[in-house]
């Protein structure tokens, strides 16, 4: 790391200007906000208005801002400013025009209760950032937790917010003020004020055997009666599919948090289970009329992939589809319910997409009928196209007829092989279709053409030969 000898010409920042020495800064009309005296913030000098180092620093320290540098700390330069900061106050400046940096300000802060959920917040302007994440809060280690990046140019002041779950055992964190962040590199200035970190009293938290529900309160719209419920119908999925693998459990039996975010897709495995914020109200709804969610059971599915005892996944040629069968499982042995959507074939021969409830093994005709990918239109039909649903109804099929107990040998056996990702690499999802069936074959003392027919076969190889 390395401090900065370079001196930077600011051409427009946050305001309009005649020219490059003289600029007229837009009126803050920011309005102040009253401490909250039951829930002081944690940080100290969040306001900026105590002197600051700019010298560069190896490490964050308790109590003070320290400049700790990162990639590329030569292209950046970094002042305490005078007059502003929010309402005309002092702010602190992170400003690199001519190359991408990655740098940040951070503070040590003690004392958090390990396991607790916090809050930080921070003022942040920004004027001419150009790619990666911008101006952003986030915590000091390698992919750590990240605020919403701030890029492009701001004038006024914006909000950014992080999130805190993971409280270490000795109750430390650092929390950091950056441009850029881990191959995210920017170039543009940042300014950052009013820096608070509190307990996170907005959420609703609720707990049972193996998940604890963690999301925004006001993304609740049922009772913690029903919730409870709903909490309990998941633990009991959980059990289903501990069984279906015969004891195995991620994440060493923890407890798996499902917990709301703002990302890019519906909901993404693991733990914590990250819940697309926008879909949760709506999804809590139907837990009234019994729904069971198939989008979270889907994603506890998830959690029970190969991974759960580092083993291949030769033999895993689409993982949704295995998430899917995992929780036909859990459906079939609970006769739980789902409320979902379905394309249904129409007299005229159209179809029409249509909210249907499925009660336990009805779910089959989901994936036989009422779906673009299903049995009817791909595989049956001779069609070599996606086909995720269809080769689920299929392996559901051999269920009905060898039963589960085939599937939880071929499981035990597959789960218990080490994984050689260059193996996996070098093969297409026909090969792990076929080095699948291999196992199905052998559990089930049969040929494969008691499992699929020819017809069947050269269509799904038609196309799982072009997908790697």
């Amino acid at each position: 790391m390395y401090t900065s000898t370079c001196l930077l010409v600011l051409c427009t920042v946050f305001f309009s200007c005649s020219d490059s020495n003289n600029f007229r800064q837009e009126p803050d009309t920011t309005i102040p906000l009253e401490e909250d005296k039951t829930n002081p913030s944690l940080i100290v000098n969040g306001d900026m208005e105590d002197d600051i180092s700019m010298d560069l620093s190896t490490i964050a320290v308790s109590g003070v801002w320290s400049y700790i540098g990162g990639w590329n700390a030569k292209a950046a330069i970094v002042e305490q400013k005078e007059n502003s900061g929010v309402n005309n106050s002092r702010c602190l400046a992170i400003i690199a025009l001519d190359e991408d940096t990655d740098v940040m300000f951070a503070q040590k802060v003690t004392g958090l209760k390990s396991g607790g959920y916090y809050k930080a917040s921070a003022k942040v302007k920004t004027d001419m950032i150009d790619g990666g994440m911008g101006a952003n809060l986030c915590l000091d280690y390698l992919w750590a937790p990240t605020s919403g990046a701030l890029t492009g140019s701001h004038s006024k002041w914006q909000d950014l917010v992080l999130e805190i779950d993971d409280v270490p055992e000795n109750g430390e964190i650092i929390l950091c003020l950056r441009l850029g962040n881990t191959a995210a590199a920017s170039r543009g200035l940042a300014y950052f004020d009013d820096v608070v970190l509190k307990e996170n009293q907005d959420l609703y938290i609720r707990t049972s055997k193996h998940f604890r529900l963690v999301v925004s309160q006001d993304l609740v719209p049922i009772s913690d009666q029903l919730i409870d419920e709903w909490l309990a119908n998941m633990d009991d999925v959980y059990e289903c599919y501990k069984e279906l693998f015969r004891g195995k459990v991620p994440f060493d039996g923890k407890i798996i948090s499902i917990r709301s975010k703002e990302i890019d897709a519906w909901a993404y495995a693991g733990n914590p289970i990250q819940w697309n914020k926008n879909y949760i109200y709506e999804s809590l709804q139907t837990i009234r009329r019994g729904d069971w969610c198939f989008g979270i059971m889907h994603e506890i599915g998830h959690n029970f992939a190969p991974y759960i005892s580092s083993a291949t996944y030769a033999w895993n040629w689409n993982e949704e589809i295995f998430a899917n069968f995992r929780m036909f499982y859990a459906l079939e042995k609970l006769n739980a319910k789902v409320i979902t959507t379905a394309s249904v074939v129409q007299a005229d021969g159209s179809f029409e997409s249509q909210e249907k409830t499925y009660t336990g093994s009805e779910l089959l005709q989901l994936y036989k009928s009422e779906t673009d990918n299903c049995y009817d239109r791909t595989i049956g039909a001779g069609r070599a196209v996606e086909m995720g649903n269809a080769l689920c109804y299929c392996l559901i099929r051999i269920k009905e007829t060898y039963g589960w107990e085939l599937y939880q040998d071929v499981f035990e056996e597959l789960y218990s092989i080490p994984r050689n990702e260059e193996q996996e690499k070098n093969m297409n999802q026909w090969q792990k279709f076929e080095y699948f069936l291999s196992f199905l074959t052998k559990h089930a003392k049969v040929d494969t053409n008691e499992l699929f027919s020819k017809q069947e076969l050269q269509v799904i190889k038609s196309y799982l030969s072009t997908q790697q």
